[in-house]
């Protein structure tokens, strides 16, 4: 079953993914998928370096350059705010 989750906490977890090195590989997402959504609502912060989406000419689909993306100074930062909001059964 599907969640719907916030933006402000998909935001956190991709800040998350991205500062831990989850991603081993680009993706190819659904431009109706959560992560297309998010990646597209960040992509004009100043939170990540190297964080692509790349429209697939036809499809529904994009590819999403997850591999390479790192995270800059702004987003480390914005990370540390939203934690306490959205890790708290890390306390």
């Amino acid at each position: 079953m599907a969640n719907n989750v916030p933006m402000e906490e998909s935001v956190y977890q991709l800040l998350k993914d991205v500062d831990r090195k989850y991603f081993k590989s680009n993706r190819q997402v659904s431009k109706k998928s959560m992560l297309y959504q998010t990646i597209e609502h960040v992509q004009s912060s100043d939170w990540f370096e190297n964080l692509n989406l790349e429209e697939i000419e036809n499809y529904p689909l994009a590819t999403a350059t997850l591999k390479d993306a790192t995270l800059t100074e702004a987003g480390q930062k914005h990370l540390a705010e939203l934690k306490p909001q959205f890790d708290k059964d890390k306390e």
